[in-house]
């Protein structure tokens, strides 16, 4: 299936990043309309129980330095606010403009609404077009459950374990228990996107409703795994965590696009 972009990049507007990396560079258009063409919507379910939060500056501050930086703080919360109720008054669907930098690691415009800032407002979006879960899905849903609440270094049946004692505390008397989940939301690692998680739970398994719930996993070694699959090294795919035949399949299907590539380039 064709898929188009909702967005257009502005004229003169490189959809790569960085000064002068757009000259002479191929921009792979493929990818951003695919990303472009990913429907969000504002998880109005969660906002009450979510809030943004000033950290500490990382470098001394002066009283006024620190006092603009407040101020600062609190215009784009306000800002957020006007925001957030604009969406939600509009059919709440909206979709992200993309960009990718000279090494191919993708970025979503936006500033007071954005998948890839701070946890406030990753935690207040959520995919538009929902689906129902299956059996791997509320396996990963446990998954992102302990790792927001600080157990994502932790062997995969670790985190299994003590996401299900979470849930079973939280929900113990068959609905949610707000009290509990606001108590393990105080100590968990990432509270907002710990909240956020078991409101998916509550409606993707509980009520068994289709959710638009989004969650990442850290890779073990990203930079081995990708060379493991580019080269087809078995070996340090098995000790990366990557499956021999994914990796496998995935050389094979490396070879091939090169292949289809310099024959492209031949051609030219």
């Amino acid at each position: 299936m064709r898929v188009t972009s909702h967005l257009l990049t502005k004229e003169r507007d490189s959809i790569i990043l960085g000064r002068g990396n757009d000259v002479g560079q191929h921009i792979n258009k493929g990818v951003i309309n695919k990303l472009q063409a990913v429907a969000w919507e504002i998880n109005e379910e969660i906002l009450p129980y979510i809030s943004d939060k000033l950290d500490p500056s990382e470098e001394p501050l002066s009283a006024f330095e620190e006092a603009e930086r407040l101020k600062s703080f609190k215009l784009r919360d306000k800002e957020t606010d006007v925001i957030i109720d604009y969406l939600l008054e509009n059919d709440n669907r909206f979709y992200f403009g993309w960009k990718y930098d000279a090494r191919g690691r993708s970025y979503s415009q936006g500033y007071h609404i954005n998948i890839q800032a701070n946890e406030y407002r990753k935690a207040m979006i959520s995919y538009a077009d929902k689906e129902l879960l299956t059996p791997e899905g509320e396996t990963y849903l446990r998954i992102d459950i302990a790792n927001h609440l600080g157990y994502d270094k932790e062997t995969w049946g670790t985190r299994l374990l003590k996401a299900s004692e979470v849930i079973k505390t939280i929900f113990a008397s068959g609905e949610l228990d707000v009290d509990t989940m606001l108590a393990y939301k105080a100590t968990a690692s990432s509270p907002l996107l710990f909240v956020k998680a078991i409101f998916a739970w509550k409606n993707g398994v509980l009520l068994k409703q289709p959710i638009g719930h989004n969650c990442a996993l850290d890779s073990t070694a990203s930079g081995l795994q990708v060379m493991s699959a580019l080269s087809g090294c078995c070996t340090t795919a098995r000790n990366t965590n990557i499956h021999a035949k994914v990796t496998r399949e995935y050389t094979e299907e490396v070879a091939e696009k090169l292949a289809e590539l310099e024959a492209e380039l031949a051609s030219l």
